[in-house]
């Protein structure tokens, strides 16, 4: 997956080899590959579970709604009052 994010559009692999990596997926010719699933579903199930059973703490000061960041939104004004600003010929 991460060929597929590189920067440069030459080292990632084509829709070819995307199909044929899926394939040998899902219809593996080597059995350890399907041992390998399995297993890795195992300990993603199992994870997931303590990490869903675990309770989390939060900080005193987090926000989890919308707010205004003071520093940012004078500068915004100062260039929304610019756009204002016409130029004569």
């Amino acid at each position: 997956m991460k060929r597929c994010w590189d920067s440069d559009p030459n080292n990632r692999p084509s829709a070819i080899k995307i199909e044929e990596l899926i394939n040998s997926f899902m219809y593996p010719e080597n059995k350890e590959i399907i041992v390998q699933f399995k297993e890795a579903e195992e300990y993603r199930k199992a994870n997931f579970l303590s990490i869903k059973n675990n309770q989390l703490t939060t900080h005193s000061q987090a926000y989890y709604t919308s707010r205004l960041l003071n520093q940012f939104t004078r500068v915004l004004t100062e260039c929304l009052d610019c756009l204002d600003c016409s130029i004569d010929d």
